[in-house]
């Protein structure tokens, strides 16, 4: 899924957010999985089901590591 992953976290803030750049390969084979057209760029449908699918994924596997809930990324955002 993933490339590349900013996570920050602030004492304003009670979760952490991380930036996240997306591997492009897969981003074409999801989006071909998934019936989607996908030409470079996320639709607003799209792009909302991959931080979905992305956002699980990361959860996943920092439970399966053992990190605790305030360890894990409660919101994501795309970059390209």
């Amino acid at each position: 899924f993933i490339s590349q992953v900013f996570v920050f976290g602030n004492s304003f803030e009670h979760y952490l957010v991380a930036i996240v750049l997306l591997n492009d390969e897969f981003i074409k084979q999801w989006a071909t999985n998934e019936g989607y057209d996908y030409q470079g760029a996320l639709s607003s449908e799209m792009g909302k089901k991959l931080k979905q699918v992305v956002l699980d994924d990361m959860t996943r596997e920092g439970k399966k590591r053992g990190l605790m809930s305030y360890e894990q990324v409660k919101t994501i955002e795309f970059i390209k």
